[in-house]
């Protein structure tokens, strides 16, 4: 269950911490500043509401998908250009990989992150 548990914990940090972030930044009236977000803003601004929320909720997408790569890596059944070779991975001693892309996945999808 630990593994269950790392893979909670990262969606959780991801889809409930850093996507409400950039979501509360995006949606934000322009204000002419010109960090990313305000520059991002400014383009999200020429769409409609629903258009910009199309976008906005595309990062959801974009988080998963960034996830799914790293924990297909850790799980060893996702190799980057010229990187292979066994990694393991553990916590307090126990080894949570093998299955935590496809739990990652798996919760994605049932929270609807790909429709």
């Amino acid at each position: 269950m630990t593994d269950r548990k790392f893979v909670d914990a990262i969606f959780s940090e991801l889809f409930e911490n850093n996507f409400v972030q950039y979501k509360n930044s995006l949606t934000k009236p322009v204000n002419g500043e010109t960090d990313p977000y305000a520059r991002a803003r400014s383009s999200l601004a020429l769409l409609s509401d629903d258009q910009k929320m199309d976008v906005v909720n595309f990062l959801r997408v974009v988080i998963a998908d960034t996830a799914s790569v790293l924990l297909g890596t850790l799980d060893g059944v996702h190799f980057p250009d010229n990187f292979e070779g066994e990694i393991q991975v553990t916590f307090n001693g126990e080894e949570i990989q093998g299955d935590l892309q496809d739990m990652f996945i798996e919760r994605a999808q049932e929270d609807g992150v790909y429709n």
